[in-house]
C-alpha cells in the first residue's frame, strides 16, 4: 500500500508544471477566440476567463459565435477551474483589483476590441 501511495507523489506536477498546463489551455482558448476575422461586431461576445487568488475573473476575451461556443464556454470553465485550483494548492497571491466589464465589442481592423 505505501508503494501505491508514493507513486502517486511522484505522478503529482510540480507549480511549474501546472503552470505550463494552465498556459497551453488558455491557448488553446486564445487560438479558438482570435480563429475569426471580426468584421461584425453583432456576431460577437465576450466572456470572464480565470480564477484570481482573491476571488473573480482576471479578466474577459471575446470570441465569435461563429464557432463551436459550447465547446468554447466549456473550455474557459475548465480554465477557471483549475486556476481556482492551482491557486488554492500553491496559496498563489494575487491583486484584488477588479477588471472593468466591457459593454460591447467593437470591430477595428479585422480585430474583436472592447468598448467600455
Amino acid at each position: 500500500m505505501c508503494f501505491l501511495c508514493f507513486s502517486c507523489e511522484e505522478n503529482e506536477l510540480t507549480q511549474e508544471d501546472e503552470v505550463k498546463v494552465l498556459n497551453k489551455l488558455f491557448s488553446e482558448i486564445e487560438d479558438m477566440a482570435s480563429g475569426v476575422s471580426c468584421t461584425d461586431a453583432s456576431e460577437w461576445s465576450f466572456t470572464e476567463y480565470g480564477s484570481k487568488a482573491c476571488g473573480g475573473p482576471v479578466g474577459f476575451i471575446a470570441y465569435s459565435t461563429s464557432i463551436n461556443t459550447n465547446d468554447f464556454i466549456e473550455k474557459v470553465k475548465n480554465y477557471k477551474i483549475r486556476q481556482k485550483e492551482f491557486n488554492e494548492k500553491w496559496n498563489v497571491l494575487s491583486d484584488c483589483s477588479i477588471p472593468a466589464v466591457p459593454l460591447r465589442v467593437v470591430c477595428e481592423n479585422g480585430q474583436p476590441v472592447f468598448e467600455y
